[in-house]
């Protein structure tokens, strides 16, 4: 993964927020950006990148990216590209009437493509035999696409959660 590459679709999403009417939000500071600058971490690992409420549901988004064109990758090297807390903790707001979701973004030049899955998904694509990644064609059939919205890139978030809402 390219350095850069997920904070910049982090960036997308804060601004895709930013735009979007009658939703609060806020970042969840990474538990390594906080690390910089404080010699022991205090803060424990993080749930996701974002925490919102929209229409009284609270909402956990976490943002993952990467330039594979073919497929995302499951691992990097020995570790998980969703790190396992992130799934449980997703799944465990999601059990107290939270929505969450996982935003997956296929970074090529000029035609970045997002996903959102549920972390039930992301959970049995985990426990699948093979688990070494996961083909575009499966995300286009499964996951629920993200609009693109106008220069500067910016994705429809509030669609997605009128429909699970």
């Amino acid at each position: 993964m390219a350095k850069n590459t997920g904070k910049n679709f982090e960036n997308e999403i804060r601004k895709s927020l930013h735009k979007a009417d009658d939703i609060w939000w806020f970042r969840i500071q990474d538990t390594n950006d906080v690390s910089r600058f404080v010699k022991q971490a205090v803060a424990e690992k993080q749930p996701a990148d974002f925490m919102a409420v929209y229409r009284s549901r609270p909402v956990l988004i976490e943002c993952k990216t990467t330039r594979n064109l073919t497929s995302f990758p499951l691992y990097y090297g020995k570790s998980r590209s969703i790190p396992k807390h992130q799934i449980t903790m997703a799944s465990m707001a999601q059990k107290h009437g939270a929505l969450s979701f996982i935003f997956i973004r296929r970074d090529e030049p000029r035609n970045k493509r997002a996903f959102a899955v549920t972390p039930e998904q992301m959970d049995m694509l985990y426990r699948k035999k093979d688990g070494k990644s996961i083909s575009w064609k499966w995300f286009e059939e499964n996951a629920w696409e993200l609009k693109r919205l106008a220069t500067p890139v910016r994705w429809d978030i509030i669609t997605l959660l009128e429909e699970y809402i």
